[in-house]
């Protein structure tokens, strides 16, 4: 059976990404999803109903970063399978950084990102164990691969390649990983 595959790319990014372009090329069916990533409430909203689009076909979620956090969450929700790229699992810590005005990379929208879409977050952690594979480079410079030994030690595969960065630079263990992913039943 073929899975719907859908991918959640990061904060201030989007279906435009090198990734999704990367993924869509080895999985031609691919969704990459347009969410808004400043806006935690919309954004939960967006994806909830992408997701609810496809959620009879069981789709195997994909998150990068703030995605791997919605991609987690939703898998937790619905019981679905998923692939965690560099997750930022602790998005209220790790994008307080970015409180204040921000930039989409890749179509330009400019935004304000505040404290209460940060604290938003909290309200979007469902319980719940998927089935989930997580990638961390161990060189990422934003989100310290630890975080993922710790957040995932004994619930998920855990794959933790030597170097790289926050971008993901070995992107053909993403596809080999989504590809297992396809081939694990229910």
């Amino acid at each position: 059976m073929t899975y719907p595959i859908i991918y959640l790319p990061g904060f201030n990014s989007g279906p435009q990404s090198e990734k999704s372009a990367v993924l869509l090329s080895a999985f031609p069916g691919l969704i990459a999803a347009s969410y808004d990533t400043w806006d935690t409430n919309q954004g939960y909203q967006q994806i909830d109903s992408l997701i609810q689009t496809w959620l009879e076909l069981n789709p195997i979620l994909v998150g990068s970063s703030l995605g791997g956090f919605w991609a987690y969450q939703f898998a937790s929700k619905y019981n679905l399978r998923c692939v965690l790229v560099n997750p930022c699992m602790n998005p209220e810590t790790t994008l307080q950084r970015y409180v204040g005005p921000v930039e989409n990379f890749y179509t330009y929208e400019k935004g304000v990102f505040t404290e209460a879409n940060l604290q938003q977050f909290s309200q979007y952690r469902f319980a719940g164990e998927p089935v989930c594979a997580v990638l961390h480079e161990q060189g990422d410079e934003l989100i310290p691969y630890q975080e993922s030994i710790e957040n995932f030690s004994g619930k998920a595969r855990l794959i933790l390649p030597e170097g790289g960065n926050h971008r993901f630079e070995q992107v053909q263990l993403i596809i080999d990983e989504i590809n297992l992913m396809c081939g694990d039943h229910d």
